[in-house]
């Protein structure tokens, strides 16, 4: 019995082995920032996605994994707008700080990732959360983590912005305001330091006002009490301390649009005076000083990133190097934010660019971008399979990437420069299910929108129709007649909805027919069969026609809870292993019909927005929850069923990394299950199933063993007739253990979320191990 157990166990975690997250889009989108590297590993780097995610490199830059995810989400600590802002690491190097950041809620704080236990060590609560406060800028004492000094903005119940600058000497349980703009002539805070040798000497660099009164250094002697003005009336941005001898500041000017002179100011007297260092700056557009850094090693040499160029020095500036970076490219380097010196390589440096992420090994003079595959997806996906060829289209910087799931080749079109700036929405991309590599592409602009059609996946392409609609919602294409498609083009609201029947067999005659509709709503999907049949959702309902619309039929019994003008079907799809098997997912849940559409039975009841069949075996099925902040709030989850749709088993989006996304396709091979993702801050995220060994069955001596009640909502209850239990652990599908306890027999698992986990059972006096399936609802 003993081997059985084991090789139940060798089932499971090779099960784990194949319930995965990889990052598999193209590296040419990847962007990453606030880059550190670690004092004390060579080769190893920090940055911050776009949103959630603290990354790192072993290899300066060549490779990247995921270290830390913030737990943002409709039912995570975090509300989906959190973000991750101003990395940071901490004095002594045992960790790293950032915000969390939030414009419009009451979770702004600081917080402390410790390296050596991989968690949250702090969690700082901003003073002013009931303000909405959220962070501008902050800097924690050198020589003690509990001081610490943060500077807030907020809105009032008219959008206006308004600042306050707090000071803390215990950790955040103590507060005190040291600085607010209502108090202050509305003059904003830049940036905020602390004094690396005195914990009470504060600085707070400022920007402009609105009431004539700009500018100046506020330095105080006593944690903010009472203040003395420097340089009066100069608009200032970054300041920067010796590390050696921390009477030696510089102060850069900040953004001034010709206020105040560019200009790099420097003390030798711990601030009480300050001059001008005499430079030779090359102009530009806003010429700013945006970040100074000492070489914490050697403090010789200085960085300065500036608009422009890249200013260094190795003689603790009397003299500089100019390197100059005159053109706006949005893949080198442009108005860089922050540099990080590699403490193991002299003259090498990683840069926070604008746009990208850089590193350059000879002190500024050049620059090369660092690859990562993290991006920001935030329009449609969409797949073709024909069993031999399968082709991905996803989305990035407003255009789209057409990947040859085979050979693994991408090629992207439509990319929008990230020196650009559009008010599209984005190209919304459909492929031909009937026709590989014929996809259709349509971009709308407040002067118009337009549809084209491309057969070799976008390389080139031809206009079909131009119109005013806002986008594509839906999209098939006739199996019997090459060169026509049905198109749905929604706008603000449902009533605005059209559908086209469109034959362009004539390129220069392309013809467009309006189909009169039986309801107005938004139109999400269409299927046509091979015999002409049209199937499509409009709002709630289901609809069919035989006669190309010209008559239809209402298909929604069993659809009744769902409220018309209130709830939408999302996706349809037909099994292609049984036509008489249909299913759609929808905001109630997914549906499914056994009768070829005719009526529906309720099978979830959660929000749903993608649905699919598998191609290669019969009863096996993918959905996704994709993130939604409407008044029908969701995160991104995935589902599967290995049985029809009789029951679902959930990736929850705690395991899927607390991502946001809003575009999902899943490609079946064989028994396993390839979800793809589109992210807004890790780009094209993938998650592997192998659903054959999801069917290992429960090995238990159900006569010594009971455990109920499963599926559960919180206690679990453990009982064996005979034999003490010695350990209990629970595993979520991605092989995580969860839950581990020493001779329990009650577990509550109310804090875990919804879906599949595995509990193994370790007894103490037989030595055997229990393998038990619990369902958490």
């Amino acid at each position: 019995m003993r081997k059985i157990f084991t090789l139940v166990l060798f089932c499971f975690f090779s099960l784990m082995s194949f319930a995965q997250i990889e990052y598999e889009g193209s590296d040419s989108f990847g962007r990453i920032f606030d880059l550190i590297y670690d004092p004390a590993t060579p080769n190893k780097i920090y940055a911050i996605s776009e949103i959630n995610h603290i990354v790192v490199s072993e290899d300066n830059g060549e490779s990247w994994d995921i270290l830390y995810t913030l737990p943002i989400g409709i039912n995570s600590p975090l509300p989906p707008d959190a973000s991750i802002r101003y990395l940071k690491l901490m004095p002594d190097g045992s960790g790293l700080s950032f915000a969390v950041y939030q414009t419009a809620g009451h979770d702004g704080a600081i917080m402390v990732y410790d390296l050596s236990s991989q968690s949250i060590a702090k969690n700082i609560p901003l003073p002013n959360q009931n303000l909405q406060g959220f962070v501008w800028d902050y800097d924690f004492y050198k020589q003690d983590e509990d001081v610490l000094i943060v500077d807030t903005n907020y809105r009032d119940q008219y959008g206006l912005i308004y600042g306050m600058t707090f000071f803390t000497n215990d950790g955040g349980a103590n507060w005190d305001p040291i600085y607010d703009t209502t108090n202050n002539s509305n003059v904003f805070i830049n940036k905020v330091a602390i004094s690396p040798n005195n914990p009470d000497k504060l600085f707070l660099s400022r920007g402009f006002g609105d009431q004539g009164i700009d500018g100046g250094l506020l330095v105080s002697e006593d944690g903010g009490q009472t203040w003395e003005e420097k340089l009066e009336g100069v608009i200032l941005g970054p300041i920067a301390f010796d590390p050696i001898n921390n009477d030696n500041i510089l102060l850069g000017t900040g953004m001034s649009f010709g206020a105040s002179q560019e200009n790099l100011y420097k003390s030798t007297n711990g601030g009480n005076t300050f001059s001008v260092v005499n430079m030779n700056w090359t102009e530009g557009i806003l010429d700013e000083i945006t970040y100074i850094k000492y070489n914490p090693l050697n403090p010789l040499e200085i960085v300065l990133l500036e608009e422009n160029e890249i200013v260094t020095s190795v003689d603790g500036g009397n003299t500089w190097q100019y390197n100059l970076y005159l053109n706006d490219n949005p893949e080198s380097y442009y108005y860089g934010q922050k540099v990080s010196f590699n403490p193991f390589e002299e003259d090498e440096m990683v840069i926070t660019g604008n746009y990208v992420p850089l590193i350059s090994s000879d002190n500024g003079q050049t620059v090369s971008w660092i690859k990562t595959p993290y991006f920001s997806s935030t329009g449609n996906m969409d797949v073709y399979n024909d069993g031999s060829n399968i082709n991905l289209y996803y989305s990035a910087q407003f255009g789209y990437v057409h990947r040859d799931v085979t050979t693994g080749i991408e090629t992207a079109y439509e990319i929008l420069p990230l020196n650009m700036a559009t008010n599209s929405l984005g190209i919304t991309q459909i492929a031909d299910k009937t026709q590989v590599d014929r996809v259709f592409t349509f971009n709308s602009s407040f002067i118009g929108s337009n549809l084209y059609v491309s057969n070799d996946n976008g390389g080139t392409r031809s206009m079909l129709i131009s119109l005013f609609a806002n986008k594509l919602t839906g999209l098939a294409a006739y199996p019997n007649e090459d060169d026509t498609i049905l198109a749905a083009f929604g706008g603000f609201s449902g009533a605005e909805t059209l559908l086209k029947k469109i034959d362009f067999s004539d390129m220069n005659n392309v013809e467009e027919v309006n189909i009169n509709l039986p309801a107005y709503d938004f139109i999400n999907d269409i299927l046509i069969s091979d015999s002409g049949k049209i199937v499509l959702s409009i709002g709630a309902e289901m609809y069919s026609s035989e006669d190309n619309g010209s008559t239809w039929e209402n298909n929604s019994s069993g659809l009744e809870n769902l409220i018309l003008n209130y709830d939408l079907i999302y996706d349809i799809d037909n099994n292609p292993l049984n036509v008489d098997e249909w299913a759609i997912a929808t905001t109630k849940g997914i549906f499914m019909s056994t009768d070829g559409g005719e009526h529906w039975e309720q099978k979830t009841t959660s929000v749903t927005h993608k649905i699919n069949f598998s191609t290669e075996v019969n009863g096996h099925m993918a959905a996704s929850t994709h993130t939604s902040t409407s008044s029908l709030s969701s995160d991104f989850q995935l589902y599967y069923s290995i049985n029809s749709g009789g029951t679902w088993e959930t990736i929850t989006n705690q395991q899927l990394l607390h991502t946001l996304g809003k575009s999902s396709a899943f490609i079946f091979d064989g028994n396993s299950l390839k979800a793809y993702i589109g992210s807004f801050d890790l780009g094209l995220m993938t998650y592997t199933i192998d659903l054959e060994s999801l069917s290992i069955p429960d090995v238990s001596n159900s006569q010594n063993l009971k455990v109920f009640p499963n599926p559960t909502n919180d206690i679990l209850n453990i009982k064996l007739k005979d034999g003490t239990i010695s350990n209990i652990s629970l595993f979520d599908i991605g092989g995580r253990e969860v839950l581990s306890a020493d001779r329990l027999n009650k577990l509550s698992m109310k804090h875990l979320s919804p879906g599949m986990y595995v509990l193994r059972i370790r007894t103490k006096n037989k030595n055997e191990v229990y393998i038990k399936k619990i369902i958490l609802e």
